[in-house]
């Protein structure tokens, strides 16, 4: 696990690692300071690396797909990127559902001959 200590106004941080997506959890606190009252927030962020391939050639150290583009059969071909097609690594639209599952917005990539 890994975290971050972050001083920051109204917000926290969020991103990603070599190891996935983070999930996030913060906790805000404040104090009184010499002369009045002054607020400062600081926002622990507790981040959890979650996979974010669910089941993909999962035996395979690094996943790592060639396309020589000049050689598709159609002029427009979709990749995955969400890791979620079951046709992966073309896109089959899981991507949708991924995306009204969790917030997200991925999409596929598009190789054009």
């Amino acid at each position: 696990m890994e975290y971050v200590l972050s001083h920051v106004g109204a917000g926290f941080c969020n991103g990603m690692t070599s190891k996935g997506v983070l999930g996030t959890h913060f906790k805000a606190s404040s104090f009184v300071g010499v002369g009045g009252v002054r607020t400062r927030r600081v926002v622990l962020v507790k981040a959890e690396a979650v996979s974010i391939n669910p089941d993909i050639r999962k035996s395979e150290e690094k996943v790592v797909d060639s396309v020589v583009v000049t050689e598709l059969s159609k002029p427009l071909t979709p990749y995955c990127r969400c890791w979620r097609s079951g046709t992966f690594p073309l896109c089959d639209g899981s991507h949708v559902k991924h995306n009204k599952a969790t917030g997200d917005n991925v999409g596929p990539l598009l190789l054009k001959k």
